[in-house]
């Protein structure tokens, strides 16, 4: 009965602890990898470390660290940062339970009040950082730079650092059973005080991802404000055209013909008027594309498109506006690289049978190295990156760049679609697609 309750509190824990980190990063679809890494959980729980004892923590902290890396998804600093805080918590944890709550004596005598209250324990631990992950987190995937990734691991390795040093360098045959009272309490103070660290390093996670948020909401407010600029420009102007159309005629009917011709055609083409404003019947789209299109025309760039969309879109906002933005502007600084007279663009975008799907080519020198691809094949070569590794930014500074393509392969993995990039000789083609039930 006593081992039975042990193992149904020490799995529960477990679990809970698998789906807080869920919450915090992706962990793969695949069954085997999710149950590897449950299984890391219930181990990383259970794991008995006292002081004085090193045998136990250095291979515990590794081992659970690797099954990080080959179960979740994200890029490598993220993955260690998120592995270390909660290996470090539970740790710290560990130890409080083990030297404080249940000693060495506790569970040399009595065993049975080991095997009932050290799940316990680890159950509330759990059901806390649970609780309090699931009411504070991001409701999406979020993404933070690689940077911000490092500065919190560097910021765990102090609390970390503290618990390390009690278990390494308290005197390995006596640990505490022998030490006076004052440096119990000093170790017990320690171990808090690293607890309050690590929560605190949770809260710094979530504050950032809710910052994210923010900013890209900022973002999509900015271009919407821009799209009802540029609209309110247009109806002004079609406004003034038409009060204006009498002197408009009069002059045309006065001119010759050839010269009657360029008038009109002139007035036609007047920017105000041929700006399209309305794609399709999603706002965000529309905003999106209309300030894309007026950046590229700075730079001569003719974005042509093909959209098909008859409802609102069913997906965040700011994840609409972030697939067409990153996407167009990788498209944008490819062409910036080639002559005028190839900057062209092609977007094609349908929301029809269940599926959203988004395509969009642009030409690239094949002579040269594409800002966003890399070295670019010749003609007889076609190069296509599937669910694999993203081609890297050829720029210098490629902690800050390449970022796009990864935060549209972020929201497409997310929405349960999938991302395909091709080069072929000249041309560079991004295609996407997402259910539209997701």
């Amino acid at each position: 009965m006593v081992l039975l309750f042990f193992l149904i509190t020490s799995a529960a824990a477990a679990t809970l602890l698998l789906l807080g980190m869920k919450k915090l990063i992706s962990v793969s679809e695949k069954r085997r990898k999710q149950s590897t890494l449950w299984i890391g959980c219930w181990l990383l729980l259970n794991m008995i470390i006292y002081i004085g004892d090193w045998g136990n923590i250095l291979p515990t902290i590794f081992a659970f660290l690797f099954l990080i890396w080959i179960t979740c998804e994200g890029s490598i600093w993220k993955k260690t940062a998120i592995g270390m805080m909660y290996a470090s918590t539970v740790l710290a944890y560990n130890v409080l339970r083990d030297n404080f709550l249940l000693t060495v004596n506790i569970r040399h005598y009595f065993p049975v009040i080991g095997r009932i209250f050290s799940p316990l324990f680890s159950l509330l631990l759990t059901l806390f950082l649970y609780v309090a992950i699931r009411k504070f987190a991001p409701a999406k995937e979020y993404h933070l730079a690689d940077s911000l990734w490092k500065l919190l691991l560097l910021l765990s390795a102090t609390p970390f650092g503290i618990v390390l040093s009690l278990v390494l360098l308290t005197n390995n045959e006596t640990g505490l059973n022998e030490t006076t009272g004052s440096f119990r309490f000093t170790c017990f103070i320690l171990l808090l005080l690293a607890l309050i660290s690590f929560a605190g390093l949770f809260w710094t996670v979530l504050v950032l991802a809710r910052q994210q948020k923010l900013e890209e909401q900022s973002m999509l407010a900015e271009m919407n404000r821009s799209y009802y600029e540029s609209m309110e420009q247009q109806h002004f102007a079609i406004r003034r055209l038409k009060h204006d159309l009498a002197n408009h005629l009069a002059v045309a009917a006065t001119l010759p013909e050839e010269q009657r011709e360029e008038y009109i055609t002139s007035l036609i083409a007047y920017s105000p008027l041929g700006h399209s404003l309305q794609y399709c019947a999603d706002t965000v789209v529309n905003a999106v594309l209309t300030v894309k299109e007026d950046q590229m025309s700075r730079f001569c760039i003719r974005l042509e498109t093909q959209i098909d969309i008859p409802v609102e879109l069913p997906f965040e906002k700011t994840d609409i506006c972030a697939l067409f933005s990153n996407a167009l502007d990788n498209a944008s600084e490819a062409c910036r690289q080639l002559p005028e007279d190839k900057r062209r663009v092609h977007l094609k975008c349908k929301a029809q049978k269940g599926l959203f799907c988004l395509e969009v080519t642009n030409p690239v020198n094949r002579n040269e190295t594409d800002p966003h691809t890399g070295p670019i094949p010749d003609d007889s070569m076609v190069q296509i990156w599937e669910k694999g590794d993203l081609p890297s930014t050829s720029k210098p500074d490629q902690q800050n760049h390449g970022l796009g393509l990864k935060s549209i392969k972020e929201i497409v993995e997310r929405s349960r679609g999938a991302m395909e990039l091709k080069a072929d000789g000249s041309v560079f083609e991004l295609f996407l697609y997402m259910p539209l039930d997701s």
